[in-house]
């Protein structure tokens, strides 16, 4: 599927979005425009390998529960923690989120990259490299998708995990963004990333995706790869248990089913009674002798 032609790749995600969108029922969105580029910054760190609806969460925890940014970038890591807690990794999240804060401050002395949204897409994205935060490429996608416009479907490796699953997989993460960008439509980028990301977090999970619940699985790789296997397996094991079966008759039985599919075969001569032993003959008595003719005996 890596080496598939863009316009096979443009009709199977259509395909999927299709499919998808049928399962999962989009949710309108909540948002009444973009995010600010410092928000989409943060609401990326707090969105990779998360659900959205947990990093919609923590993102406003941030502005509930704090005065402004400045306060989270002098508040102690614990704190900025504790409005991570229901999401993996809080604390490795709640030090980047600080780290940030503190390298926009230094460099700007204020918390606005808005200046940005102002400038062509490369321009901008030269500025936000300098910031460790961007260094991870969904942080980037995330930004450009929900502050700077432009066209990016961010990947996390639960969404890459299912895409891989799906056949759409390439050793390099950008190169894989970039292969999803050209195939699926910049208007319906936000979209197929929301229900990429149901799937990824509803069937297609790790270790063992549940493929007999999956909307895709008569169109996935790695599920008709699975139901080819199970019947290879299935094959076998039947095969085995004849042969076993077959292995346990006797010997008269067997050859007697097999008489049976042999039924013109000539059949095998009768074998000859063994021969009986004849008895001698019984002895008769001599005869008695006779006397000469002629001769009479003579009285005395």
């Amino acid at each position: 599927m890596s080496l598939m032609a863009t316009q096979s790749k443009s009709l199977f995600l259509t395909d999927v979005h299709a499919q998808l969108k049928r399962r999962y029922k989009p949710k309108p969105d909540r948002s009444a425009g973009r995010l600010s580029v410092l928000e989409a910054v943060v609401y990326g760190i707090c969105h990779e390998d998360t659900t959205r609806e947990q990093a919609n969460q923590a993102l406003s925890r941030f502005k509930d529960q704090f005065f402004d940014w400045n306060e989270v970038r002098v508040s102690p890591i614990a704190e900025v923690q504790e409005t991570l807690a229901d999401i993996p990794d809080p604390q490795g999240r709640a030090e980047r989120i600080r780290r940030f804060l503190r390298q926009l401050f230094s460099k700007t002395y204020g918390f606005s990259l808005e200046p940005l949204t102002k400038k062509p897409l490369k321009e901008a994205l030269k500025v936000l490299h300098a910031y460790e935060a961007c260094s991870s490429d969904y942080v980037t996608a995330t930004v450009i998708q929900q502050a700077l416009g432009g066209h990016a479907i961010p990947i996390d490796s639960a969404t890459r995990r299912a895409l891989e699953r799906l056949g759409i997989s390439d050793s390099d993460l950008p190169s894989l963004r970039s292969i999803l960008e050209r195939a699926v439509p910049k208007n319906r980028g936000v979209e197929f990333l929301e229900l990429l990301e149901e799937l990824a977090h509803d069937t297609c999970v790790a270790p063992d995706p549940d493929c007999p619940r999956c909307e895709l699985r008569k169109i996935c790789a790695y599920a008709l790869a699975l139901k080819q296997e199970a019947q290879q397996t299935a094959q076998a094991n039947q095969s085995a248990a004849k042969a076993a079966a077959e292995a346990k008759k006797p010997a008269k039985k067997i050859a007697k089913e097999a008489a049976k599919e042999r039924p013109n075969a000539a059949p095998a001569p009768a074998s000859a009674p063994p021969p009986t032993a004849k008895k001698p003959p019984a002895k008769q008595p001599p005869p008695a002798p006779k006397s000469p003719p002629g001769k009479r005996g003579t009285g005395k």
